[in-house]
């Protein structure tokens, strides 16, 4: 194999790993490469909570609608919210294509078992993790402050900048839990005061809406924790309309198994190749039809 056959066949391995980024973090920027009163509204108070637990078992189902690379997953996953680190199982459909993928993420260190890629072996001199520095990839689209983009989290991150009083919607039962269904709005400019991400971030990403706010529904339980969330919106990505929906349930609150990170030697580093091709991304609706 020739360097250049080496290297373009990377780069399609990274857009698979980008793809497979999508649906375990679910968050805005991924995607796009895959309260205002006194008073603590209940949403946030319940994003505060589900935080300050020591950990929690997800499942999530995703898609992505994309006139060139649609995804769809489903994934289950550990979390330990005070270590930021979790594990995660995938099973994905990207155009048209099964992957099913075992990963384990620190922080913005994100790994994912070779294996889960045809070909990847091979191009990764036989090791068996793919290993991206998050932080460093999306700093190539100007979104590297941009916290907990691996893991589903964020959404609770995102709560905590709810701008306006939300909407209580009805009462429902959740796998015999009772919880109260929430509509809320998230002011990302708000997000952005309240430290989570960059101010540059934030605008790269309400650039990438079209929007300085995210429509969110929430399920709280009687203990003011988050049990499910939903969201859905448009985004455009290099002049494209793309859309992503997202459904998260939250269970098993407690201490979680962090998972074992591979050491050096078992892990090849992607980050350059991907850093490459997140930077060739535009974010933008401004010249979208």
């Amino acid at each position: 194999m020739t360097e250049t056959t080496r290297v373009g066949t990377l780069r399609a391995v990274s857009r698979r790993f980008v793809a497979s980024v999508c649906a375990v973090a679910g968050a805005t920027i991924a995607v796009a490469a895959c309260g205002a009163s006194q008073a603590i509204d209940p949403v946030s108070r319940a994003a505060a909570v589900t935080l300050s637990t020591p950990g929690y078992r997800m499942s999530a189902v995703m898609s992505v609608s994309s006139p060139t690379a649609p995804v769809t997953a489903s994934m289950t996953g550990q979390i330990d919210t005070a270590a930021d680190r979790g594990t995660m199982t995938m099973n994905e459909v990207v155009g048209g294509r099964p992957v099913k993928a075992a990963m384990v993420f620190s922080k913005l260190n994100f790994y994912m078992r070779s294996a889960a890629i045809p070909g990847a072996s091979k191009l990764t001199g036989g090791k068996p993790w793919i290993y991206v520095d998050m932080g460093q990839a999306l700093g190539a689209m100007g979104v590297g402050s941009l916290p907990g983009t691996t893991d589903p989290s964020q959404f609770l991150d995102y709560m905590s900048a709810v701008g306006a009083t939300p909407t209580r919607v009805a009462s429902v039962s959740i796998h015999g839990v009772k919880t109260t269904e929430y509509r809320a709005v998230i002011d990302l400019d708000r997000y952005a005061k309240k430290g989570y991400a960059s101010a540059k971030t934030v605008s790269t990403l309400e650039s990438a809406l079209g929007s300085h706010t995210l429509p969110i529904e929430a399920w709280i339980d009687g203990q003011n924790r988050v049990r499910r969330i939903h969201m859905a919106f448009p985004e455009c990505v290099d002049g494209n309309k793309v859309r992503f929906n997202m459904t998260m349930g939250i269970y098993d609150f407690g201490s979680q198994p962090q998972g074992q990170i591979p050491t050096a030697s078992q892990v090849y580093n992607l980050t350059p190749v991907l850093a490459a091709e997140y930077g060739k991304v535009k974010l933008s609706c401004k010249s979208a039809s």
